[in-house]
């Protein structure tokens, strides 16, 4: 807990929120510095600035833990988990439902400053406004005479930054399925399937979901189609996927996705038996039943015979994912396997609020050093005036810093990108490939094309390969030779403004960076 409330420390101090009065009494002034979240809560971080001389309190009153603070918007209400102090007295935590903790500064404590962080349970991803409100039960102000004076407030429209909904939205629907699947053949666990009932109602109780299970070559993809909430889910979106394992009708699910749509860390398991799904998970040993609405059973029954058996759903079927990144307004650099043979590519940027999908197409390519430069096409897209690194125009030293960015095995881990660091282990790579580093940080399906930065800020490398079953073994082109494929082509690499994350940790980093790295979809 303490390395975590660290680092939420150190990203609180850049989103500017500094000035913004939550809360104001003759006692006391609350500022929200920043509000963070991660899989598990959502964290507000403030400043409370002591503006009177007399003692005062926060305190958790011993007849009220239940009336502390919530959050609220669209989507409903996120409860208050704990609060921490710090500052101009004894640092302390209060969780709720456990023993009530007082905390006092003494007279003449006036102009002085403490801090505070309150968590509550996790906002759905997405969200970009919340309401915070206190309805009594905690003590805000100076004692002794109005010690247990328990005030309301409500701050409303608090921003909330880097939220966004990450969850892929394909074009399926309800009536797109129902209508493909009276004509064109399917497996048995294909179909639409309703809420039938679970054997604990904290997961499953408040809402009645519709799922549809759609085969995808080797993995079966979860569409949410509706009864969850309507502020959060909309249909068509990826609730999960799952894969056949050895034993006939038992399946692996490999991501899920919860109700505030964080990915899901349980152990699930999928069995299908006599048109019912029945969801398990290993370590709680809940179970919640579906059962099958759609195909019906007299259609099944029929039997359909189809020559046509390919899939015309609404939208393609992705044969495979890569990552990569901007060189130029609308220029995108990959590896060349990443986007060899494909018949449509599509790219996915995470804005700081936002999901953004657009069509792209291969500019030129370089296969002998696997560089391949792909541009937006798409009148929507507003081109990258300039990029927050420069290319390296020379090979960096073994033993020197860096870290990779990019989407690996994006149907198992997920459409968040992740960050791995590690060293420059050689300046020559697989079988003495001198275009090649060998790294430490681990390359895996899905990584490949993406950047490899240095911890000044510069492009170092394409992270291209990995080895199988090698630990900490990974393989990145250098970046001259990506310079020399953007010379031969007719492009103009955007302005650079290394100085602007040069010095900064690698969580800010990261955060100014995330834009520009890409998720690439390709279909055959």
């Amino acid at each position: 807990m303490k390395k975590l409330i660290t680092i939420l420390c150190l990203l609180s101090s850049i989103t500017g929120y500094a000035g913004q009065v939550v809360f104001k009494n003759q006692h006391q002034r609350w500022e929200v510095l920043d509000i963070i979240s991660n899989t598990q809560y959502t964290a507000i971080f403030c400043d409370i600035f002591i503006l009177s001389n007399k003692a005062g309190c926060f305190e958790a009153h011993e007849d009220d833990k239940s009336a502390l603070f919530y959050l609220y918007g669209s989507w409903g209400r996120s409860e208050f988990i704990s609060a921490e102090f710090s500052g101009q007295y004894k640092a302390y935590t209060f969780v709720r439902g456990g023993i009530p903790s007082k905390n006092y500064y003494t007279f003449g404590n006036k102009g002085k400053l403490a801090k505070g962080i309150f968590y509550f349970t996790r906002i759905p991803a997405g969200v970009s406004c919340i309401n915070w409100y206190c309805d009594g039960g905690w003590a805000l102000e100076a004692s002794p005479a109005d010690k247990y004076h328990c005030p309301k407030f409500c701050a409303n429209n608090l921003h909330v930054p880097n939220n966004p909904n990450t969850i892929i939205q394909t074009s399926y629907s309800e009536d797109s399925l129902t209508r493909f699947w009276n004509t064109h053949r399917y497996t048995p666990l294909e179909g639409i399937y309703s809420f039938l009932s679970t054997s604990s109602s904290l997961y499953w109780g408040k809402y009645r979901h519709k799922l549809a299970i759609v085969k995808e070559r080797d993995v079966y993809r979860i569409i949410y189609l509706g009864g969850a909430n309507s502020a959060v889910w909309e249909e068509g979106e990826l609730k999960g996927s799952c894969v056949p394992t050895n034993t006939k009708g038992i399946y692996k699910i490999v991501t899920w996705y919860l109700e505030n749509k964080m990915p899901s860390t349980a152990d699930f398991y999928l069995e299908y038996n006599n048109n019912y799904v029945t969801l398990h998970d290993a370590k709680t040993g809940v179970e919640t039943l579906f059962m099958k609405l759609y195909p019906t059973k007299e259609l099944m029954e029929e039997d359909i015979e189809q020559t046509n058996t390919s899939r015309t759903v609404a939208e393609p079927i992705p044969t495979g994912n890569g990552s990569g990144f901007f060189v130029g307004g609308n220029t995108i650099a990959t590896n060349h396997h990443v986007v060899d043979g494909a018949k449509k590519i599509e790219v996915v940027i995470q804005s700081k609020q936002k999901v953004e999908r657009y069509s792209a197409k291969v500019l030129c390519a370089d296969k002998v050093n696997d560089l391949a430069l792909l541009t937006i096409e798409d009148a929507n897209f507003s081109a990258y005036t300039s990029l927050p690194y420069a290319i390296a125009t020379r090979a960096i030293d073994v033993g020197s810093s860096i870290f990779t960015m990019g989407y690996p095995m994006e149907h198992v881990m997920g459409s968040e990108i992740k960050v791995t660091d590690g060293i420059i282990s050689s300046k020559t790579g697989y079988q003495g490939n001198i275009a090649t580093y060998q790294i430490s940080a681990p390359i895996q399906p899905g990584n490949s094309g993406g950047p490899m930065f240095s911890k000044n800020g510069y492009l170092v490398g394409i992270t291209s390969a990995g080895i199988q079953d090698a630990d900490n073994v990974g393989y990145a082109i250098k970046s001259n030779y990506l310079l020399n494929l953007i010379e031969a082509a007719p492009i103009t690499i955007a302005d650079i403004s290394i100085k602007m994350i040069a010095n900064m940790s690698l969580p800010e980093q990261i955060k100014i960076l995330t834009p520009y790295v890409v998720l690439i979809y390709v279909y055959e």
